[in-house]
């Protein structure tokens, strides 16, 4: 059900001025999806002066928030960050096995940069002790332990170009969700732990301007040297992952299951996870549906 508070399409001033082409809905199904639409018409910025080029879609309310694997992401009118950012990147480094799951760790890092500039330009402090993001493989962020958005990244072909593959990347965010409106007991929101937050449309504005900033600048880095910058990204995921030392159960889209002790990021952006047998296995993000 549709929020009391009325829908409107966010004004991204900011964003316009980052990205080569913006499109902001009132409400609307996915912007993942409409993405995927805008490309097989056409409508996909492919080319720019700027360096990699960027597209957003962006919107008040999305009534089909899917995110990995079918789940669904709640969200509310006024109250949440929900927006794509579509981006092309060379096929060879888009498809080889070794560097490109990287991207959707590259993608969670540049979410984690927009929501700390945004906190940051807007002078707002923590209302607690020990505030600070966290990073769950492969797709959430983490507030104090709770879940308070999360990103996904998906690599789709360019309709008549077989050199180039749209990086299509998904955010969401609990912005100003109160306590009774969040979906569950794991999950927070932004307005729950720094103050003061400017009012929603700045705010939002604010963090897809950063977002797209910083997926520029990460994508760039690592298209010039894939390996190099793999390597980078797993020192930094160090200072920010929230998985390792953790029992997780994992339940795999084959319909099996992994149980034990997360024990390293590796060099393929794969999770390292010593079960109960003492066994090593690595879980690819494309294999886990869920992950707990």
């Amino acid at each position: 059900m549709i929020s009391l508070l009325k829908v409107a399409a966010p004004r991204l001033d900011k964003t316009r001025e980052e990205a080569d082409k913006v499109v902001s809905y009132d409400q609307l199904d996915s912007t993942h999806a409409e993405a995927r639409r805008m490309l097989e018409r056409g409508e996909v910025v492919l080319s720019s002066e700027r360096g990699i080029p960027a597209t957003v879609i962006a919107a008040d309310y999305l009534s089909n928030a899917l995110v990995r694997f079918g789940r669904q992401w709640i969200c509310a009118p006024g109250r949440s960050l929900t927006a794509t950012a579509v981006f092309p990147v060379p096929a060879e480094v888009a498809d080889d096995e070794m560097v490109n799951g990287w991207l959707a760790i590259i993608t969670q890092l540049a979410a984690l940069d927009a929501l700390e500039g945004a906190i940051d330009a807007c002078g707002a402090l923590p209302c607690g002790d020990d505030f600070g993001f966290t990073l769950k493989w492969p797709d959430d962020i983490y507030c104090h332990g709770l879940k308070i958005g999360g990103t996904v990244a998906e690599t789709m072909p360019v309709p008549g170009d077989g050199e180039t593959r749209a990086l299509t990347c998904s955010v969401g965010a609990n912005l100003f969700m109160p306590a009774d409106r969040l979906p569950t007991a794991k999950a927070t929101s932004l307005q729950m732990n720094v103050a003061p937050l400017p009012p929603v449309d700045e705010l939002r504005d604010e963090i897809i301007s950063r977002f797209v900033a910083s997926m520029r600048t990460r994508l760039s880095d690592f298209i010039a040297m894939p390996v190099v910058q793999s390597s980078r990204l797993r020192s930094e995921m160090r200072h920010v992952c929230w998985m390792k030392g953790r029992v997780v159960d994992a339940q795999l889209v084959d319909g099996s299951s992994v149980h034990g002790v997360v024990t390293s990021l590796n060099d393929d952006a794969s999770l390292n996870v010593r079960t109960d047998s003492g066994e090593e296995r690595a879980l690819l993000a494309s294999e886990v549906g869920v992950l707990r």
